[in-house]
């Protein structure tokens, strides 16, 4: 696992939670406040991970990391079949497969989110 999580990861790794950065976040906070000198706080808001993972780049990673075709296949058997409509003016529109992004609370989510949130991502057509 240690090639597919980041050692910076706080969330999902043994002895750490997702609340340490905020925790760390909050300490930077209070340490400037006491020091009363001009610091600058700048929060990015990044866009969520499960909507952003595209099918092919998550296969072709799995593929140079060593997981074998079988794995790969269970892997986009389980990202590529679920079906979705959306709600407009109380109407389910036609369903549509998913190109991109997870179904959240996916147990395989996470270790995608892991793997994602870990690695440079290369140019992979």
């Amino acid at each position: 696992m240690h090639k597919v999580i980041s050692e910076s990861q706080m969330a999902f790794v043994g002895g750490r939670q997702i609340m340490d950065s905020f925790i760390i976040s909050e300490e930077i906070i209070n340490m400037w406040k006491r020091e009363k000198e001009g610091n600058v706080v700048v929060k990015l808001d990044f866009e969520k991970a499960y909507d952003n993972v595209e099918h092919g780049f998550l296969d072709a990673s799995m593929e140079n990391m060593g997981f074998g075709e079988r794995w790969r296949g269970w892997i986009r058997e389980c990202i590529s079949t679920p079906l979705l409509s959306v709600l407009v003016n109380g109407s389910h529109t036609t369903q549509f497969g998913m190109e991109r992004g997870l179904r959240q609370g996916d147990p395989l989510s996470l270790f995608f989110i892991q793997y994602r949130g870990g690695r440079a991502q290369p140019n992979v057509p």
